[in-house]
């Protein structure tokens, strides 16, 4: 570990004229959060209500996939082959599916429930992106690779916090 004045001599000699100073790009977070209005609150339950309503859409392929699969099985099965290994295999990729789907609507529920009670006026967390920082001698590492932030209200950036 540098003391404090080998890291002011690493950064005087890497600033020298005609010197490069040696720098690495590093992939951070960075959080997005939404001003909540009555615009981001009806346009947040629309993309929710989309979900959901995808998610019964992919519940309703699995199940024709299943009963397809189940047939198909059974066909086999009438044939003299052995399928009971296949049968427990498909049952039990279908009832994975099955509780992934069913999590995820109650998820998408629980959030659309909660969505009137957070008041207008407050930031929220809507998501995480990736972006890249330079980091140089002389940087605080921490403080380059956390707290970068975006503000966002009605779609519109209203702040950036690098960090």
């Amino acid at each position: 570990m540098l003391s404090q004045q080998e890291t002011n001599q690493a950064v005087s000699q890497a600033t020298k004229p005609g010197m490069t100073v040696p720098k690495v790009r590093m992939n951070r977070q960075v959080t997005v959060k939404t001003l909540v209005t009555d615009s981001f609150r009806e346009r947040a339950r629309e993309e929710m209500s989309n979900e959901l309503k995808l998610l019964d859409t992919q519940g309703q392929q699995l199940e024709a996939q299943y009963q397809y699969s189940m047939q198909q099985l059974e066909k086999v099965a009438q044939q003299g082959q052995a399928v009971d290994a296949q049968f427990m295999q498909v049952n039990q990729e279908a009832q994975q599916k099955r509780n992934q789907i069913a999590t995820l609507k109650m998820q998408v529920a629980a959030q659309l429930g909660n969505l009137d009670k957070i008041e207008n006026g407050q930031y929220i967390n809507t998501g995480l992106l990736e972006s890249q920082v330079e980091i140089t001698i002389g940087d605080n590492l921490y403080d380059k690779l956390t707290n970068a932030e975006i503000l966002v209200e009605d779609g519109i950036v209203k702040g950036i916090n690098a960090g």
